[in-house]
């Protein structure tokens, strides 16, 4: 069997496996640049920010006039003494370059503290991968979703739309969201209007000659950042882990605007379960995704970013193979 025919098999073994996965992309599928050789980590520099790794999600609302929008979050760690390190989690929106809604309302509440039992199951947190209703329960995003479509906007500012939505979330708590929350309470809910006057502007052509990444797909589509939470912590690998793999959940919640065209007849809210994916390009020679231990991988992450396993499986294959 030649080489080519061997590659061809992996590669396409490859795709199998993330195709039957929920497709939360990595900085190995955005390219992002690997600045030294002799490393297989990357950096991910948009505008003025820098990351360690990032994680892409379509926002598949089921709405035609809402496709090719996705979500970004991007995460890096720096250090500010000797036993204190700062954990930067930004939340990028991607947008197709003719993407407008200025005559829709939009609101994305970010879940940025909730309990440590929201995962995608017992596997390797940097790569594990998994729906809402996953990581949350069905009844839970069913109830997140209903309270936000439930909400009174009419007559609102897109701002003081977003206020009202963060409130009413902040105020209730739904029973079947009740294991996944820290108390009795949603607590951390950042609301942020993505448009009208109160939103953020995209990333400029002038801002992104800085960036040597652009983190979403396809590359020609927009980006604006609307959300960044720092968190402080130590320097313990089980820190790094829980900052860096952690999933935030984002309600995105579109509703009817003034104008004559707005995207949307009716409330549309969606939820997404988002988490950074720890592969880079350069991951031939590294860890499997099951070996090493927890201090090595949290030290290499937090010095030099990502830890790279992406293609575990291509190896695997051509050790069988021979």
């Amino acid at each position: 069997m030649t080489r080519q025919t061997l590659i061809t098999l992996a590669s396409a073994a490859l795709a199998t496996v993330r195709s039957a996965r929920a497709e939360i992309l990595s900085c190995a599928d955005v390219e992002c640049p690997i600045p030294n050789p002799n490393v297989t980590s990357a950096t991910c520099t948009v505008a003025d920010k820098t990351f360690n790794a990032v994680g892409i999600l379509n926002l598949d609302t089921g709405v035609d006039s809402l496709k090719g929008l996705s979500w970004v979050k991007a995460v890096a760690a720096e250090d500010t003494g000797e036993r204190e390190r700062i954990y930067d989690q930004t939340f990028y929106l991607g947008t197709p370059e003719d993407f407008d809604f200025d005559d829709t309302g939009a609101c994305a509440l970010f879940f940025t503290e909730v309990s440590d039992r929201v995962t995608f199951g017992d596997g390797d947190v940097r790569n594990t991968q998994g729906t809402c209703g996953q990581a949350l329960s069905d009844s839970c995003v069913s109830a997140l979703t209903d309270r936000a479509k439930k909400v009174d906007l009419k007559g609102l500012s897109r701002r003081a739309a977003c206020e009202k939505m963060q409130k009413d979330f902040s105020d209730n708590l739904d029973s079947a969201c009740s294991a996944v929350a820290q108390g009795d309470r949603w607590t951390g809910i950042k609301a942020k209007a993505l448009s009208g006057n109160a939103s953020s502007e995209r990333i400029s052509g002038r801002q992104n000659s800085t960036s040597n990444c652009w983190p979403v797909l396809p590359k020609n589509n927009d980006l604006t950042l609307i959300e960044s939470v720092n968190k402080t912590g130590d320097h313990n690998a089980s820190t790094l882990i829980k900052n860096f793999f952690s999933i935030t959940p984002i309600l995105t919640v579109f509703f009817p605007g003034e104008g004559d065209e707005s995207l949307v007849s009716e409330p549309v809210a969606h939820l997404t379960c988002l988490k950074i994916i720890d592969l880079t390009t350069a991951s031939n020679e590294t860890k499997s995704p099951h070996g090493g231990d927890e201090e090595g991988a949290g030290s290499h992450l937090a010095g030099n970013g990502a830890l790279a396993i992406c293609a575990v499986l291509v190896s695997t294959l051509f050790g069988l193979l021979g």
